[in-house]
């Protein structure tokens, strides 16, 4: 039979040496397991960031793309493109197009659809798609003579009336083309407080692209408004939450005319 000391000694737990080492690499175990997570959690958060701003961005060269393809629709070639005049890489840019598609041409005869000097012009059939106001281009594309007016007062279903003279005479010939008149607007698309916009006729801008903290425009050494053919865009977009997280987008858009 064992005696009570023997007993005792067998049962006997941790000493408090023992019991403080245990509790002190509990304590390093659980810090570096909160460590671990905490990286692993940041990393992940910063992978999504990184993975929103690059689908954003990609985003952001589609909608710029789309917005330059419309420089100059429905006006003359080299008209379209409006400022910065003279031309300089900026972060601004100015265009007209024919964004609600409004459009005119003169009698198809030989008849004349203005001549020099007339306040109104006659059109066919559809005078009336046009409004007080409205911004027009009047193109002539046989002898290439073009020119900017405005509507001024109510046009007819074959007239539309004059904000300033008309500087050249148009007609249809035989052997010419439709002499067309075309509603055109003014687009400006800036770089603002982080945000790109569009602004068509001075009105209300439209946010189009958000998180932007640089935008460039890159006319490939073209001096002349009516020279440049081409657009570079380059921008880049930074996470809302963490300025060190962003990425740089470029591409280069032809224009129509």
């Amino acid at each position: 039979m064992k005696n009570n000391s023997t007993i005792m000694q067998s049962q006997r737990g941790f000493t408090v040496i023992e019991l403080m080492i245990s509790s002190l690499l509990g304590v390093i175990v659980l810090g570096v397991a909160i460590y671990v997570f905490t990286k692993q959690e940041d990393a992940l958060k910063t992978e999504n960031a990184s993975t929103n701003i690059r689908a954003k961005g990609r985003h952001a060269i589609k909608v710029l793309t789309q917005e330059l393809k419309e420089v100059g629709f429905g006006l003359p070639p080299s008209q379209g493109f409006v400022a910065p005049d003279p031309v300089a890489n900026s972060s601004t840019l100015t265009y007209r197009a024919n964004l609600s598609a409004v459009r005119a041409t003169t009698p198809p005869s030989a008849a004349n659809g203005g001549s020099a000097g007339a306040t109104a012009i006659t059109v066919v059939d559809s005078g009336t798609t046009f409004s007080d106001g409205d911004k027009i281009v009047i193109y002539h594309p046989s002898f290439e003579d073009s020119e900017l007016n405005t509507v001024d007062g109510t046009p007819s279903s074959t007239s539309i009336p004059l904000g300033s003279a008309l500087a050249n005479t148009y007609s249809y010939g035989t052997n010419s083309n439709f002499v067309t008149i075309n509603k055109y607007n003014e687009i400006v698309i800036d770089l603002s407080g982080g945000n790109i916009r569009k602004t068509v006729d001075g009105g209300t801008s439209t946010p189009l692209i958000s998180d932007v903290s640089s935008l460039a425009f890159d006319f490939f050494g073209e001096t002349e408004t009516s020279q440049v053919k081409a657009i570079g865009i380059e921008i880049t977009l930074q996470d809302s939450t963490d300025t060190s997280i962003t990425e740089s987008f470029s591409t280069g858009v032809t224009l129509r005319n």
